[in-house]
């Protein structure tokens, strides 16, 4: 299976909100990581058939998703930014509900949603109304409705959003079984969620792919790159403005700071080892958030 993005730009008004990518995705799951404003979920949306671009084409195994139509769609499970859920619907009503828009028998569709209730660990608010959920528990409902069609294409926009530690691994671990024969893009502003999963990152800046690499090759460029120093709290402003800074750690009166620089900041200063969230820095010129 072979999901093809070929020259795909989408405007809106004049301003491209992606703008020219190419590339070529198969089974495995794929970090799409960039900045607000990078163009990420009008990506998402795209290929989620959602909207349609502007100039260039999509397809699968070389066939045009505009061909495919609803072919294609049957493939598809997708979790949107804001799932946008019914407060007065129980759980198990709305994923029936989602079940009958995905044209799942009602048999295949209970015992579907038995199964994704158990995974989600909803199975004790099957029966209790959306609008009493957790932003967490709307999180996992929204991934469960995902997955309800068993898809072969998976596409979450920033799942584990709400989502707290333990529940985050358990996430990871279920992308991990998912992605054996499925291709998944996964949307993320928490990039320790993709460093151990990732079977390529995709970065976007301004509606433009720049890099899609395995991330051990991606983190080669920061190589000898990244320092980690201790320095007074007052001295914070003057290491902002001569290197890129990320993590930043206070200790009473002093700090700890993690530093992108081709030369040691200064002669005390430890090389690490790099982290996608360097790389984060690196090319976007900001902290991603972090996973505290």
């Amino acid at each position: 299976m072979k999901l093809t993005i070929n020259q795909v730009t989408r405007s809106y008004k004049g301003k491209k909100a992606v703008d020219d990518v190419t590339c070529e995705l198969t089974p495995g799951v794929y970090g799409l990581i960039g900045p607000n404003g990078a163009g990420k979920t009008t990506l998402m949306r795209m290929l989620a058939d959602v909207l349609k671009p502007t100039e260039g084409e999509i397809t699968l195994n070389g066939e045009s998703i505009r061909v495919l139509d609803d072919r294609y769609r049957d493939l598809i499970g997708y979790l949107p930014q804001d799932c946008g859920f019914y407060s007065y619907f129980t759980a198990s009503k709305f994923l029936r509900y989602m079940a009958a828009l995905k044209g799942m028998g009602r048999r295949e569709a209970d015992r579907r949603i038995d199964e994704l209730l158990d995974l989600m660990n909803l199975r004790e608010q099957k029966h209790q109304r959306i609008g009493k959920f957790s932003g967490g528990m709307k999180q996992r409902l929204g991934i469960a409705q995902a997955l309800l069609n068993d898809p072969k294409i998976l596409i979450l926009d920033e799942p584990t959003a709400g989502l707290d530690p333990k529940e985050r691994i358990r996430f990871r671990n279920l992308l991990s079984d998912l992605a054996g024969d499925r291709i998944v893009i996964v949307s993320t502003h928490i990039i320790s969620d993709m460093e151990s999963m990732a079977k390529e990152v995709l970065l976007l800046k301004e509606g433009r792919l720049v890099k899609k690499e395995e991330p051990e090759e991606i983190l080669k460029e920061l190589d000898g790159k990244v320092w980690q120093l201790s320095a007074k709290a007052d001295e914070l402003p003057e290491l902002t403005r001569r290197y890129l800074v990320g993590r930043v750690q206070r200790k009473g009166d002093g700090l700890k700071a993690r530093v992108i620089s081709k030369e040691a900041p200064i002669g005390s200063a430890s090389r690490e080892t790099p982290q996608l969230e360097d790389i984060y820095l690196y090319y976007f010129g900001d902290s991603p958030e972090s996973e505290d």
